[in-house]
């Protein structure tokens, strides 16, 4: 044979096997070997000591969707997983080595925390099949490889709130298996804010009345939207995470961002404004007060408050077993506080110069109070104002752009970052115009891109460093309501966030993890997440030549978007031209008849504020989905003083029974 057909092979076979070693997050040290392991009925499993639940949870998974056996015996012979516990190997918490010969796999580690962790990367050296339960695979074969592996934050959260939208546990439990899958270890569960209360606190049932927790009736909001947890459910989740090794981190937001507090228990208010008495949604705040802030705050100089507090805080040290809580502390509109003559007499008597002092008084009490139930107190970076007596244990999670890091390490404060800059999740991901909900009153564009290559420690000196405790997404859940956008906002940008927080800075290249990432994608199909793709949700768009001004109909095929039952948005985003486009309702249609309609008024223009009053999508619902049919959504339009006019028209379903069915099955 020839010098070229033997130059062929050596780099066929070098592509094939780099292809199979695909891990996210990129462990730290890779030595690719020949060969493969396979599972077989005969393979055996070996354990050091006793393997903790989250380690046999796994394990029964392997077992169910190989139909292997995976029976355990002793340490001997070949064929066989070996998982082994060496306290005296330089592994960092919840690292993990890895070897994988055609013999048989080895796993050593410090803890059980560094065999859950490899686990996870064996997972994803498996064929994809691995996370169905009905597969008809006959072969597992796992590469050859030598792994050294840990990680580079000890924190590496994602933070999903449920106070502007709830979501049941079902969706907070499927957050929680992806977040193990990509070694993410940190669930930050935002609670409460003014759009509702979602725990329940049995020394305060009010606190989940249906004023609290329930969309006023005239919002017109789905049911699913409302609720909250009872202590029993939290205290399922609190289990769930944990035997998936993920810590949950409560948060209560005060002393602003209450107002659901404020409507039950109006005596704890710094004034008696409790206008509207009842939730809305976030979008319907400029409606009563004119911009997004409540027009009332816990009252800072209220014992009674303090008390308050002291009691909730207890309820939530007892359900949630990690080691912090989190207090909010963030926009706190201290012009209320400045109203207030019993206020002002307080800071005399207190000798407090100013609100900002005041701020940082509550903020002290409140730190007390949680350390005094042996927790550590966490809170946005807001409450670092007049920092001076806040206690050196207390955390902060900087979230006010990039240097917030550099400002708390450097005060002595612990810090997780998480920068609205860089990793908020509900901001759009790579065009302002691509149809996704999100938060277009952010101006700029957190793309995957820009995500991975963020550094939390880039420009902190060594001692800073250390006192980086890792990084964090967040999700807030005011624009992005349905089930279907909090995957679209979240993935796959959320898997980019979980190896910003385990690889090392150097050994990160985002070209490597692009491509890796594609295959995750398809895990994430057979798990039924839904996930941005280039392109949003654009399925067409209008021109000049499309339209006039006076009213006339457009058509838009939408049949690739319809997929089951559920609720359907369509959108229509002015993207350029002089003229805007005005839209007097739209209806979707199957088999050219109306199946549903939505008739409001509204105009497509250059304003993306979260206040727009008549919004320029329309909602649809799809009850008797027939996979044979054509759908159309039809809308009454027309231009403004001229026809220079182009725009996006965009189209989502969100359908009735969430991970269940995606686009991707279409």
């Amino acid at each position: 044979m020839s010098k070229v057909y033997y130059f062929a092979i050596f780099f066929f076979s070098l592509f094939f096997l780099n292809a199979q070693i695909s891990i996210i997050p990129q462990p730290q040290k890779i030595t690719e070997k020949n060969g493969f392991f396979k599972l077989t009925p005969k393979t055996k499993l070996y354990f050091s000591q006793k393997p903790e639940e989250s380690i046999l949870l796994l394990i029964d998974q392997f077992r169910e969707n190989t139909g292997l056996q995976l029976d355990q015996n002793k340490k001997s012979g070949l064929n066989r997983l070996n998982f082994l516990i060496k306290p005296k190997e330089n592994l960092a918490l919840g690292g993990y080595k890895l070897n994988i010969s055609p013999e048989k796999i080895e796993v050593i580690a410090q803890n059980q925390l560094g065999w859950f962790h490899a686990l996870q990367s064996i997972r994803q050296l498996l064929p994809l099949p691995i996370e169905k339960h009905d597969n008809q695979l006959k072969s597992w074969e796992l590469p050859a490889v030598e792994i050294l592996d840990f990680p580079q934050y000890t924190w590496r959260g994602f933070m999903l709130d449920v106070s502007r939208t709830f979501f049941d546990t079902n969706v907070v439990k499927k957050y929680l298996d992806l977040m193990a899958i990509y070694k993410m270890n940190t669930f930050h569960w935002h609670l409460t804010d003014d759009q509702g209360w979602r725990i329940e606190i049995k020394k305060y049932p009010e606190l989940t009345s249906p004023k609290t927790t329930v969309f006023h009736h005239t919002e017109n909001q789905p049911s699913m939207r409302s609720g909250f947890y009872t202590q029993d459910e939290i205290k399922e989740v609190v289990k769930y995470a944990r035997d998936r090794n993920i810590t949950i981190v409560p948060e209560i937001d005060i002393p602003g961002h209450s107002w659901p507090v404020l409507l039950v228990y109006p005596e704890l208010g710094v004034n008696k404004n409790t206008y509207p008495n009842h939730i809305f949604p976030f979008v319907s705040s400029w409606g009563y007060w004119g911009n997004q802030f409540t027009p009332n705050t816990l009252d800072p100089t209220k014992e009674d408050v303090y008390a308050f507090l002291k009691n909730v805080f207890t309820e939530l040290a007892e359900l949630f077993p990690g080691k912090y809580i989190h207090f909010g502390g963030d926009e706190v509109k201290h012009e209320f506080w400045k109203k207030e003559a019993h206020v002002a007499e307080f800071m005399k008597k207190n000798n407090l110069k100013n609100v900002h002092e005041l701020q940082s008084y509550f903020v002290t009490r409140v730190s007390d109070i949680i350390q005094g139930l042996g927790k550590k107190p966490i809170g946005w970076n807001d409450i670092l104002e007049n920092d001076a007596h806040l206690p050196k244990g207390t955390a902060i999670m900087s979230w006010l752009g990039a240097k917030a890091v550099k400002e708390a390490t450097s005060k002595g404060f612990g810090a997780v970052a998480t920068p609205y800059s860089h990793v908020y999740l509900d901001i759009t991901q790579a065009d302002r115009n691509d149809g996704t909900m999100s938060d277009l009153a952010y101006r700029h564009i957190n793309s995957i891109d820009k995500i991975y290559e963020y550094n939390p420690a880039e420009n902190l000196n060594p001692e800073e460093r250390k006192l980086l405790l890792g990084v964090q997404g967040n999700f807030w859940s005011a624009l992005a309501q349905d089930i279907k956008d909090l995957n679209v906002q979240v993935l796959p940008r959320l898997i980019a966030i979980a190896e910003l927080g385990w690889t090392s800075t150097e050994n990160k290249n985002f070209s490597s993890f692009q491509k890796r990432l594609e295959k995750e994608k398809k895990r994430l199909d057979l798990l039924k997440f839904d996930y941005y793709e280039p392109g949003g949700y654009i399925v067409n768009h209008w021109n000049p030549e499309m339209i006039s001004e006076e009213y006339q109909y457009l058509s838009f095929d939408v049949t690739p978007k319809v997929y089951a039952n559920g609720t359907a948005m369509a959108g229509f985003f002015f993207t350029q031209g002089e003229n805007y486009l005005e839209i007097d309702g739209a209806t979707l249609l199957e088999n050219d008849k109306i199946i549903s309609e939505d008739l409001h008024h509204a105009l497509a223009d250059t304003f993306r504020g979260t206040n727009k009053v008549k919004p320029f999508y329309f909602n649809f619902d799809i009850k008797n989905y027939n996979p044979k049919a054509t759908y159309t959504v039809q809308a009454k339009v027309r231009s403004v003083g001229g026809t220079d006019s182009f725009g996006n028209f965009t189209f989502r379903l969100n359908p009735d029974t969430p991970f269940e069915v995606t686009e991707a099955d279409k």
